[in-house]
């Protein structure tokens, strides 16, 4: 500390004396100061910080900076060096430090070049002070002109860290600092960190700042677009089918997963062949319990499934179900002990199953069982969520097409969900009564399998009162309109009555959702139909006339739902409990008006009731 303190004291007296011309703090003395307080920062750079910002020593660097003072390099890499503390960067704007810095980003000498840069890009680091200052005296634009420089000239021996530091000010300048951002875009920054990156593939550092320095760009919508539009993402995925480091890659997968939220550069990403380097890596780190191996295995495989959630990606990695990513999740995913893997394949396996001739082509290539033997597999299991989930909506879209439903059915998926239904993972649940729902649809069998059965309407019924989950509440009513639908069945109305349904399907039918609406006026016409005497009472105290009349006065409501009310409203006239409900709640003068409606087939229901209506009152 002795002899920082006599270069401190040197320093002060240089600069008291006068001697702040460049050839004067070019002195032997100045050098001296320097160099003694960057050795003092290597061995305690906090505390050197802290007695420099107290000593004001930050404003007397200022002249040091000048283009001709000869250790100019060396006061810039000082700069650098006091900047890595963060609670010098703000007092190093306020020193005036940034505009001799951004003046030698002009200069001849290549060393101070970089020095300033090192030093810019550590004072910008989450600074925006620093970062406004710099863009006000074009310091950005003098940053573009050093790295287009480096793409053009012959490569010096000190090109490769000069790539790197360039980058790296360029991410501390622009990240997070949306106008600086645009600008660096506007001035061709993709092109040209594309270019770079091109020339240094076998430089680990500069590939990672220059992949961190993209990454910060897109982050934004602007971001992304450039780095479509520039095709960026094949380069990346060139870098990635090369040898690098772990550190290195991970960078990679970050960067693509990022870029994969746009779904022409998920198109660009598959069509660069990515799928086969994200395939090795799952296999290589297969064996890996914890850390970069595991952790490469899940990112690579994550963004597999990423890749499959855009419809031109996954056709192409579907390829007419013979794509090697099918192949690898059938074979070692679906299979695997690793959950990653369980997770990844079944989400996969789902993505596939985006459209009917893929989710027929699945089922007849076996993919039920695997899925099936997950779900027992993890049945009741702690944590295990995602994976049930997974297999119950690749469960769902399969079991769309009308061709699969008898398909999946015979294989025991029915049974196999049916014993799931006490599952209490609100999430799981939603899918589970969805997928049911749709092994129901057009299914008579099935549905009268499902209806007939008292402890599972019992819990459908009880499912239906979630208000905590939506969705949940939603999925359970709507099965409950499908089973009365599909099956038309006076058992089954009468299961559905008796555990209390009949209510749950007049709250569904005031639903925002007009499907539901629709579904639930349905089911209640069928079962007022084919049981009326249970039904109506059911009817009665779930307090049908107030939905009604809530349907009927709403003049949002869709015309189809409110012909099905109509339909209701006429099934419903001869009991006179109910009718006289409608006539003091004013329902009965709805349906008058409703005679005069625009929509001419609501208008030609409403007569047909009106009718009804007179014919009742003589």
């Amino acid at each position: 500390m002795d002899e920082l303190e006599n270069a401190l004291r040197q320093l002060e007296l240089t600069n008291d004396n006068g001697l702040q011309g460049p050839q004067q703090a070019g002195s032997m003395e100045t050098s001296t100061c320097v160099s003694c307080m960057l050795g003092a920062l290597s061995e305690n750079g906090i505390e050197t910080g802290r007695i420099v910002l107290s000593r004001g020593v930050l404003p007397k660097l200022c002249p040091l900076l000048g283009t001709g003072c000869k250790d100019v390099a060396e006061v810039a890499k000082l700069v650098a060096e006091l900047a890595k503390n963060e609670f010098l960067r703000l007092p190093c704007v306020e020193a005036g430090l940034v505009q001799p810095l951004v003046e030698l980003l002009s200069c001849d000498e290549p060393a101070a070049v970089k020095q300033a840069c090192r030093a810019l890009g550590n004072i910008c680091f989450d600074n925006d002070p620093a970062r406004d200052a710099v863009k006000s005296l074009g310091g950005l634009e003098k940053l573009f002109a050093i790295l287009q420089s480096l793409t053009s000239s012959q490569p010096q021996p000190d090109h490769s860290s000069m790539c790197a530091v360039g980058c790296g000010f360029l991410l501390n300048l622009t990240n997070t600092h949306e106008s600086l951002q645009s600008e660096a875009l506007s001035l061709g920054a993709v092109k040209v960190l594309a270019e770079i990156l091109r020339q240094n593939m076998e430089d680990p550092s500069v590939c990672q700042m220059v992949l961190l320095c993209v990454g910060s760009m897109a982050e934004s919508d602007a971001g992304k677009e450039s780095l479509r539009g520039a095709s960026f993402a094949p380069h990346v995925v060139k870098l990635m089918n090369t040898e690098v480091g772990s550190d290195l890659m991970e960078t990679i997968l970050e960067l693509l997963a990022t870029l994969a939220e746009h779904d022409e550069i998920k198109l660009q990403i598959v069509q660069a062949g990515a799928a086969s380097s994200l395939l090795r890596l799952t296999c290589e780190s297969e064996g890996a319990n914890e850390g970069d191996g595991s952790s490469l295995s899940k990112a690579s495989a994550d963004l597999i499934v990423q890749l499959l959630t855009g419809d031109e990606s996954m056709k192409l990695l579907y390829a007419s179900g013979d794509g090697p990513v099918l192949k690898e999740v059938m074979s070692a995913w679906l299979p695997s002990d690793r959950e990653h893997l369980q997770v990844a394949g079944v989400l996969a396996v789902g993505n596939f199953a985006r459209n009917e001739e893929n989710c027929v082509q699945l089922v007849a290539m076996g993919i039920v069982e695997p899925l099936l033997t997950l779900l027992h597999k993890h049945d009741g299991k702690v944590g295990a969520m995602n994976i049930q989930h997974g297999v119950l909506s690749a469960l769902r879209n399969l079991a769309i097409p009308v061709a699969n439903k008898a398909v999946l059915l015979k294989a025991g998926v029915l049974e196999d969900l049916l014993s799931c239904l006490d599952v209490d993972i609100s999430p799981v649940q939603f899918k589970l009564l969805g997928t049911l729902r749709m092994l129901v649809d057009g299914q008579e069998s099935t549905a009268l399998q499902v209806g007939k059965d008292a402890s599972v309407v019992r819990r459908l019924v009880e499912l239906g009162g979630v208000v905590e989950h939506a969705g949940v509440m939603g999925e359970a009513s709507r099965l409950l309109a499908a089973i009365i639908k599909h099956s038309r069945s006076e058992e089954v109305v009468s299961s559905v009555v008796n555990q209390g349904g009949v209510a749950r399907l007049v709250a569904m039918a005031t639903s925002e959702h007009p499907v539901m609406q629709n579904e639930a006026l349905i089911a209640l016409i069928i079962s007022v139909t084919v049981s009326p005497e249970s039904t109506v009472g059911s009817l009665e105290s779930a307090e049908v006339t107030k939905a009604i009349h809530r349907l009927l006065a709403d003049q949002n409501c869709d015309p189809h739902v409110q012909c099905n009310v109509m339909t209701l409203v006429s099934s419903l006239l001869q009991s006179d409990v109910l009718y006289a409900e409608f006539a003091s709640r004013g329902v009965l003068d709805q349906v008058k008006l409703l005679c005069s409606h625009e929509n001419q087939l609501l208008s030609q229901n409403a007569r047909m009731v009106q009718e009804k209506i007179q014919l009742h009152g003589t």
